[in-house]
C-alpha cells in the first residue's frame, strides 16, 4: 500500500513538473528591434499577460489540429524524428549512468577503505580537482590531449560527430566525470557515518576483517546510495545539450538546445518530453529497488 502511495505521488509530481516546463517554454522571448534614430536601434523582451495568454492558446491550437506534435518543415513526422535522435542520445545517457553508479560507488568504496593510507589522500584531492572543473572544460581538454596524441603516432580517428561507432565515448566520458565524483563523495560520507555503529564494532570483535566490515557497510548505505540515483541522471541530463553541441553529436539534448534557442516550442516540448520521463522512470526505479531490495530497517533510516 505505502509503495502504492509513492507510486501516485511520484506520478502527480511528474504531472506538476511537465506543466511547469510547458508553462514556462511558453513564455514570450522573441526579441524585438525598435529603431529611434539613424543606425540606432533598441532591443527589448516584451513580455504581457495577454502575449503569453496569445502564445499559450497558438500551442494548444496547434496540438489539437495536428492530434499531436505534427510534422517538421520538411514533411517528416515529429515524433518519428524525436525517437531517431533519442536513441542516439540513449547511447550516452544510459552507460554514463549505469557506470556513474557503479563506478562511482567502487571509487568511494575504495577510498574509504584506504582512508588512513596515502592513496586515499591521493584520491581524495583528485576527486576535488575534478569537481572543480565544469564538464565542457574536461570535454576540451579530453579532445585536446588526443590531438596531441594523434600528432605522437595514435591512430586518426574523428573527434567530432555521431556518425561512427565510438562517436559516443568522449561525450559518455565528459558527462559522467562529474556523477562518478558526486557519487564517490556521497559513497564516503555515508560509510563514514556508518563508523560508529555498533554492528561495525561487532564485526572487528569477532576478529573479521576490515573487508567483512566494509560489506555490511555498504549494504546499509544502499538506500541513500540508490537515491543519489535522480541527482546522478539530472547532471547527466542537464550536461547533455552543451556537451553535444560542442562536440556535434547531434542527438536529442542537441536538437533540444536548437530549438530552444530558434523559438520553436512545439519541437522543444517534444524533444524535452523524453527526459522528463527518463529522469520519471529513473524515480520509479529507485523506489521499486528501495522496497524491494534493501531491508525494511534499512530503508526506514
Amino acid at each position: 500500500m505505502k509503495l502504492a502511495w509513492q507510486f501516485i505521488k511520484q506520478i502527480l509530481i511528474f504531472s506538476l513538473i511537465v506543466c511547469s516546463f510547458v508553462l514556462l517554454l511558453l513564455l514570450p522571448r522573441e526579441m524585438e528591434v525598435t529603431p529611434f534614430a539613424p543606425l540606432q536601434y533598441e532591443a527589448n523582451f516584451p513580455f504581457t499577460l495577454e502575449l503569453y495568454k496569445e502564445t499559450i492558446d497558438d500551442f494548444v491550437t496547434h496540438i489539437k489540429e495536428e492530434r499531436g506534435f505534427g510534422e517538421t518543415s520538411s514533411g517528416n513526422n515529429l515524433l518519428s524524428e524525436v525517437e531517431r535522435f533519442f536513441n542516439r542520445s540513449l547511447k550516452v545517457i544510459l552507460p554514463a549512468f549505469l557506470l556513474s553508479m557503479i563506478v562511482g560507488t567502487f571509487l568511494g568504496t575504495v577510498q574509504v577503505y584506504f582512508r588512513a593510507h596515502k592513496r586515499g589522500k591521493i584520491m581524495s584531492f583528485i576527486s576535488w580537482v575534478f569537481a572543480s572543473i565544469p564538464d565542457f572544460f574536461l570535454f576540451i581538454a579530453i579532445q585536446y590531449m588526443l590531438i596531441i596524441f594523434m600528432r605522437h603516432g595514435l591512430p586518426q580517428f574523428s573527434l567530432f560527430g555521431h556518425n561512427e561507432w565510438y562517436s559516443f565515448i568522449i561525450p559518455l566520458i565528459s558527462v559522467m566525470i562529474y556523477p562518478v565524483i558526486h557519487m564517490a563523495k556521497f559513497t564516503v560520507v555515508s560509510m563514514e557515518n556508518e563508523m560508529g555503529q555498533d554492528y561495525v564494532r561487532t564485526v572487528f570483535s569477532k576478529g573479521l576483517t576490515k573487508f567483512d566490515a566494509m560489506k555490511h557497510m555498504i549494504w546499509n548505505c544502499f538506500s541513500p546510495i540508490m537515491n543519489q540515483s535522480q541527482m546522478v541522471m539530472l547532471y547527466i541530463l542537464s550536461s547533455l545539450p552543451i556537451i553535444e553541441r560542442i562536440s556535434s553529436y547531434n542527438g536529442a539534448g542537441y536538437q533540444l538546445l536548437v530549438a530552444i534557442l530558434g523559438n520553436e516550442d512545439v519541437r522543444a516540448l517534444s524533444f524535452m518530453l523524453p527526459f522528463l520521463f527518463l529522469m520519471f522512470l529513473v524515480v520509479l526505479v529507485t523506489q521499486f529497488l528501495r522496497y524491494w531490495l534493501v531491508p525494511k530497517e534499512v530503508v526506514g533510516k
